[in-house]
């Protein structure tokens, strides 16, 4: 069975980019024909891997996003793509965006059986120590327990992604990786890598290295968009 990729992390964690940008990088690499992203996060309205179709460009027509109904998305019962258990019993690769949050721990639960029974897995915690319910260890491990207790699998590294949208700054992205270091050696969770935009990239190489992963940003509303032009209305990225 082919590998399945999950990403979880507290709202405004930048999971769903983060969950993207593997799935464009998996396309041009995997074996399938399509690589299949499955959008899980239905407490989000914000940021949601349905509403990057557009923009994932040509690159994108290898990878198949699944997604449940909108109009259902809202509910308070988690309301799961309708194909997403038959998938999982299928060959196939797959990357899952998943709600870090009780309701994301109410599907890990729900389809954890048939990730185990794939036998071959990664589940990533994507963590952004400047925002909300990740800010200390405190929170991070409460998350971490939540989820990994709910469906009994393990994280197997997490990825640091501090950023604080249009005034993130090189220092601060490298203050707040040495806070998500320090939460990885209190869990005993290794760090996958450390996830910049572009622009960073290339200042933050020569300290981070092969440890540093780029990636584009696909997700902007307008109100972080108007925000990004000088219009003050709110803040954010998830």
């Amino acid at each position: 069975m082919g590998h399945v990729t999950i990403f979880s992390g507290a709202f405004g964690s930048g999971k769903t980019e983060i969950a993207l940008n593997y799935a464009l990088e998996r396309a041009g690499q995997s074996k399938y024909d399509k690589v299949l992203l499955a959008d899980l996060d239905t407490a989000n309205p914000y940021f949601v891997a349905r509403d990057a179709r557009d923009q994932l460009g040509a690159a994108g027509e290898k990878i198949s996003i699944i997604a449940p109904v909108r109009e259902l998305a809202q509910a308070d019962v988690p309301n799961l793509p309708v194909e997403i258990i038959g998938l999982l019993r299928t060959d196939n690769e797959m990357v899952l965006d998943l709600a870090g949050d009780k309701f994301g721990a109410l599907v890990l639960g729900y389809i954890s059986g048939h990730i185990r029974a794939r036998r071959n897995y990664d589940m990533y915690l994507v963590i952004n120590p400047f925002r909300p319910f990740s800010a200390n260890l405190d929170e991070v491990m409460e998350l971490r327990n939540m989820l990994e207790g709910a469906g009994r699998l393990k994280f197997t590294g997490i990825i640091s992604n501090p950023n604080l949208v249009e005034e993130t700054t090189a220092d601060l992205i490298k203050e707040g990786h040495r806070r998500v270091v320090g939460f990885a050696k209190a869990l005993e969770i290794p760090v996958a890598y450390l996830a910049v935009e572009g622009k960073y990239f290339q200042e933050l190489y020569p300290e981070y290295g092969n440890d540093l992963k780029c990636i584009s940003l696909f997700l902007r509303p307008d109100w972080i968009r108007g925000l990004e032009e000088g219009m003050k209305d709110g803040e954010g990225q998830g």
